[in-house]
């Protein structure tokens, strides 16, 4: 089964992309699954930080190419040995006049990168799509194809309100305009520390634990690590243990999120649930974190 997922957040700049990325990486490298990544904004980030990795390799066709071939097969670009790209550039600023003009009914334009996708996703495990943090008929196409998402929360306040935007009206919306079509569940919200010990961002994750529930916000949270800052700028790495720290950090986050969409397909909640930290806890590796090693990481400079 190819399970779809996507990191939301109305907010910008909270690190989608990178969570995106991160995920993306250890899935493959770590838990050994086949990994599509699919950048459906026009800034191609994704598209720019894995191609950083990996050795800027060329891209054939555009996802906009591709959506206008109906192929999304012309637009797959091998990584590594388990990890894909479909990259993004400007080009998909063009997409929602096309789909107006080769569709009349919302419905059709909404579903169109799912069909496509669908022609392809027996392929992979998963499939990561990055979007930009809109909410248009370019996220909605990218929304109805997801099986889970992961609501990323800055420990801000603006963050916290996007959040609530994000699970209770705009998704709720997409139900109530397509109904039993939508199968999209919210994996749970994913707090992102900007800095560690600070009482109002520690407040925060709180009430976003009061509002949404224990169960439902991940039990692992993101510190804002500089080296993640380096990632975006060189391309991810893996040299040394401040690498294995990120590695370590991402490969918890994955099996929470394994665990979570166990949970949902059991019993088709998440109840009760708790995370026994396996790599890293309370940002020192565990011994299986200390032994973490990459499978088909391959990285050209």
């Amino acid at each position: 089964m190819t399970y779809t997922i996507i990191n939301a957040q109305q907010k910008g700049g909270v690190g989608k992309t990178t969570d995106t990325v991160m995920e993306a990486i250890v899935a493959a490298t770590i838990f050994g699954k086949k990994v599509l990544v699919v950048d459906t904004d026009l800034q191609g980030n994704a598209t720019q930080f894995l191609s950083k990795t990996f050795g800027n390799p060329e891209i054939p066709n555009t996802l906009m190419a591709c959506l206008e071939k109906e192929d999304l097969s012309r637009g797959i670009v091998h990584l590594a040995p388990k990890i894909d790209l479909i990259g993004c550039d400007y080009d998909m600023r063009n997409y929602t006049e096309f789909l107006d003009k080769k569709f009349k009914s919302l419905k059709d334009k909404t579903f169109y990168l799912k069909n496509l996708l669908d022609q392809v996703k027996d392929n992979y495990d998963f499939i990561f799509i990055d979007v930009p943090p809109s909410t248009d008929i370019k996220v909605d196409n990218a929304m109805v194809c997801a099986d889970y998402v992961i609501v990323i929360q800055e420990t801000q306040q603006f963050a916290f309100d996007g959040s609530k935007r994000l699970i209770l009206t705009y998704l709720q919306t997409l139900v109530n305009d397509f109904g039993n079509m939508i199968n999209v569940q919210v994996a749970g919200v994913l707090p992102v520390l900007l800095q560690a010990r600070r009482p109002l961002q520690q407040k925060i994750v709180d009430e976003t634990i009061k509002y949404f529930g224990r169960d439902n916000v991940f039990n692992n949270i993101i510190n804002n690590h500089a080296r993640l800052e380096w990632y975006t700028a060189q391309g991810v790495q893996f040299e040394d243990f401040h690498d294995k720290r990120i590695f370590a950090l991402y490969a918890d986050i994955f099996k929470e999120l394994l665990l979570r969409i166990k949970s949902f397909e059991e019993t088709g909640d998440v109840v009760d649930f708790k995370y026994e930290h396996e790599f890293i806890n309370s940002n020192r590796l565990t011994e299986k974190g200390k032994g973490l090693t990459l499978n088909g990481f391959t990285q050209t400079r």
